[in-house]
């Protein structure tokens, strides 16, 4: 069916609502309880209902970077990383049964689980896992997740050009269920990036339908047309209708057994005061107050709805960029200055209703190999006063901190607290509003002051933090320029260490060392994602790293009464 036109203080607390649902005195199927809800949008009862902020960009996993709620419903990866009742994740078998890695940690035999089906009724074979690196690598396609891929032998030859495929070199088959992933170097993280979804597996069979129905690899159907994207995860895209919803129906063949619920909604609506109006009549089943935090209180104080708040503290980190080369911050006294002279708690207060955890380092909690030990940076005016009088700055500066005008208010409201709090060490801070393609053109030459932004995780290792920001490739692009190179070099040399104890060892070595005593930058927060749930939802299971996207295979719905 082709598209139609049609005109987002709880810490730790509740955190077990994410794995069951809500009470309810009332009608499951009514938070107010009285008679059953009369649902407007046309669907069964046994179906999920949620909200998305704006149109969906694709349901092609080549495509995008930023909408993942398709691929992540219908598509399988060969590993999976799955949230863990003490708030932190796992890797779990996918549509990998089992693996093994050589002793110098450049391949990786994968052992598929027989029987997996698509929806076209093709079997997952290992031929189409060479077909998913082949054309997510395919120049013409100009696909924006290949550097999942790009570390396989003879990746960097298809990207280039200069051949069509990696097999026998970065993928080599030995029959439809074994086969080996070849790197070029040892990368640690690599059996954790397996589980991205840029590495959801597709069909060679289905994909060449979509691209010939398309008219060519350009405009291929495949993302866009229910009946040409063809997956073998828990639901099948059965309806897309641009502007107005889209419909994951559940796949009853699906080889971790049917969804308990028939299928998921997705409404598109825009605003948050209409997503509330929805919610609170029980039109939708769950209300992400990510961009409605003013709120929050609302819900959780409430006895209606207390005890249908889902928590999930995000595997992301807030910061403020800190630009080694404008002076003064070459000073690392005035860097541990700017760090000590911030009240984050009233940050998080003011801002977010306090939903969020100080952040002293890099890694989030929920991090593989978080360092429990790592001491605090205290906020400590004084103490603060005194090395900006250490480092010849007792009478202050002036500075300033740009923002893209895409950003909007909340950025600017923080960056405006930040502009107060810092008045108490006699630092004078001009906010430079840009426009967005201006802000990351200079960010790339190196020569953005100070600026604010939150880093999530794609997959749970430190080198998705650390090395992302200051590795030597980074640290100039995104404005550091971060002075220690041979902090550098030990932050490029840790991605290759095999031993995993070594490995997480020097990472903690590493956050204390650039984020604390050399002050790289001045971490925040953890903010904290709020939902709220009808009482009707059970099993609901954000995602691990606090995405809003996320799978709704472990959802089951109470029946009215």
């Amino acid at each position: 069916m082709k598209k139609k036109l049609f005109a987002t203080i709880l810490i730790f607390v509740m955190i077990l609502t994410c794995f069951a649902g809500c009470s309810s005195n009332g009608n499951d199927n009514n938070p107010g309880g009285g008679s059953a809800v009369n649902y407007d949008d046309g669907f069964g009862e046994n179906v999920l209902r949620i909200t998305y902020d704006h149109e969906c960009e694709t349901g092609d996993p080549r495509q995008t970077t930023a909408d993942y709620i398709i691929p992540m419903n219908i598509f399988d990866t060969l590993v999976m990383t799955v949230s863990t009742e003490d708030g932190g994740s796992e890797l779990q078998p996918g549509a990998a049964e089992t693996w093994e890695i050589s002793e110098d940690g450049k391949t990786y035999s994968m052992h598929l689980r027989q029987g997996i089906k698509f929806t076209n009724g093709e079997e997952l074979t290992a031929d189409d896992v060479l077909y998913t690196v082949d054309s997510m690598l395919d120049p013409e396609r100009s696909t924006l997740n290949s550097p999942w891929m790009d570390m396989l032998v003879g990746a960097q030859d298809v990207l280039d050009g200069k051949a069509t495929t990696v097999e026998g070199k970065g993928v080599i088959i030995h029959d439809d269920y074994n086969f080996d992933l070849v790197l070029n170097e040892s990368y640690a993280p690599f059996l954790a990036t397996l589980s991205v979804p840029g590495w959801s597996i597709l069909n060679r069979e289905a994909c060449d339908a979509a691209d010939e129905a398309g008219g060519g690899k350009t405009g291929s159907f495949f993302g866009s047309e229910p009946e040409y994207t063809i997956g073998s995860g828990p639901f099948i895209l059965k309806e897309w209708v641009l502007n107005d919803h889209i419909y994951l129906e559940a796949n009853p063949d699906y080889w971790q057994g049917a969804p308990k619920i028939d299928g998921v909604l997705i409404k598109v609506v825009s605003d948050s005061d209409t997503e509330k109006m929805m919610f609170d009549q029980g039109q939708t089943d769950i209300f992400d107050l990510d961009n409605a935090r003013h709120l929050i209180s609302e819900y959780t104080a409430s006895d209606q709805w207390k005890d249908c708040i889902v928590p999930k503290v995000t595997f992301g980190t807030t910061y403020l960029a800190i630009n080694e080369n404008i002076e003064p911050f070459e000073d690392v006294r005035v860097r541990k200055a700017l760090q000590m002279s911030l009240d984050k708690q009233i940050i998080l207060d003011t801002l977010y209703e306090g939903t969020g955890v100080i952040a002293h380092g890099i890694f989030p909690e929920s991090m593989v190999g978080y360092n429990e030990n790592l001491p605090e940076i205290p906020y400590d005016v004084e103490a603060a006063k005194k090395l900006m009088d250490e480092a010849g700055y007792a009478d202050g500066f002036e500075m300033t901190i740009a923002m893209s005008s895409s950003d909007g208010n909340s950025t600017l409201e923080l960056l405006q607290i930040i502009q107060e709090q810092w008045k108490a060490i006699n630092v004078t801070v001009n906010i430079d509003q840009m426009d967005e393609a201006s802000w990351y053109d200079v960010r790339a030459t190196g020569e953005l002051p100070m600026y604010t932004a939150t880093w999530w995780g794609d997959f749970n290792d430190p080198d998705n933090f650390i090395y992302t920001f200051f590795s030597s490739a980074s640290t100039k692009t995104r404005s550091f320029n971060y002075y220690n190179k041979d902090a550098i070099a030990r932050i490029e040399a840790a991605r290759h260490i095999i031993d995993e104890d070594v490995r997480m060892e020097e990472y903690r070595e590493l956050e204390q060392l650039v984020i604390q005593e050399d002050a790289a930058w001045i971490p925040l927060f953890h903010l904290q994602k709020i939902r709220v749930v009808q009482p009707r939802v059970k099993g609901f299971v954000p995602h691990w790293a606090g995405w809003g996207d996320c799978s709704y295979y472990s959802v089951e719905l109470t029946p009215a009464a």
